[in-house]
């Protein structure tokens, strides 16, 4: 559910990926075969919170991420 054009993430912003899937097995570290890889950008409010979130998932980690999706 996204809303057109909604407002970007601002402020503080931390991104980071995240896989989501069950147990790979013969398979190490960054890479994947079967999960989904899931970039997170989030709002950070201080000084101990959080805001807005966005998820988008990737077809791998190799290269930069599209930061204006978020």
């Amino acid at each position: 559910m996204v809303l057109p054009g909604r407002d970007r993430l601002s402020g503080i912003v931390e991104v980071d990926e995240t896989y989501v899937g069950g147990k790979e097995t013969g398979v190490r570290g960054r890479k994947t075969e079967e999960k989904a890889i899931v970039v997170v950008a989030i709002e950070i409010l201080e000084p101990y919170g959080f805001g807005r979130v966005r998820l988008h998932q990737v077809p791998d980690v190799s290269g930069r991420v599209n930061l204006f999706i978020f």
